[in-house]
């Protein structure tokens, strides 16, 4: 390589602007912080295991994280966050007439069936025993929750159905978290998941949505 192509990557590595330079350390800190407990569990997942799967210093995830709880609670918010996004863009991408209750829940389990749910999982059953986590699982819950329901809104326009809308939400919520604690790679499981899923799905669609446009 000539010494003039050497000194022009040099400076397009120099060039490239701080904050994206923070940005995309954050974000590989947020990512391997999932896939940590996703393969290790809450428990047994160290800082130092995170640093060496996001290849960045101890200094640097202190600098931004200074505790595991804050770092856990920013990895789970990217989590939340990145999945809202998706399931809207996924929403957007149908046409118009495929936009149906049965469709936003098809798409909202596609994400308990991804690996990272795994780490959601891992941390709800270990902020029984913790509660600084416990306290930051309801905030999660709560955004989880407001993200449903801003797409929820197109199917509930009504008053009756609004006033219901917290617990008709937490409720699909709840079925699929407990849904996700099944082993998803046993055929088996799969086949009964499906199932309870058609039923709770037909069930919901006459009583509560089927009402709201009846």
């Amino acid at each position: 390589m000539a010494a003039g192509s050497r000194h022009r990557n040099a400076d397009e590595r120099v060039r490239i602007p701080r904050a994206e330079r923070v940005a995309a350390m954050r974000l590989r800190l947020l990512e391997a912080t999932l896939w940590c407990i996703v393969d290790k569990g809450y428990a047994a997942t160290s800082t130092n295991d995170i640093v060496r799967r996001a290849r960045v210093s101890r200094g640097a995830l202190a600098h931004h994280f200074p505790t595991k709880a804050a770092l856990v609670n920013a990895a789970a918010s990217h989590l939340v966050a990145k999945r809202a996004e998706d399931f809207e863009a996924r929403m957007a991408g149908l046409d118009p007439q495929q936009r149906t209750p049965e469709a936003a829940l098809d798409i909202l389990w596609s994400y308990y069936e991804q690996p990272e749910c795994r780490a959601l999982m891992e941390l709800s059953i270990a902020a029984r025993h913790d509660s600084e986590l416990r306290a930051l699982m309801s905030t999660w819950d709560d955004m989880f929750i407001e993200i449903l329901r801003q797409e929820g809104a197109e199917y509930f326009t009504d008053s009756a159905a609004e006033k219901s809308m917290d617990v008709l939400l937490r409720t699909v919520a709840a079925l699929y978290d407990g849904l996700s604690l099944y082993d998803l790679t046993r055929e088996s499981h799969r086949k009964k998941i499906a199932e309870v899923r058609a039923f709770f799905t037909a069930m919901l669609i006459q009583t509560t949505i089927g009402e709201s446009h009846g």
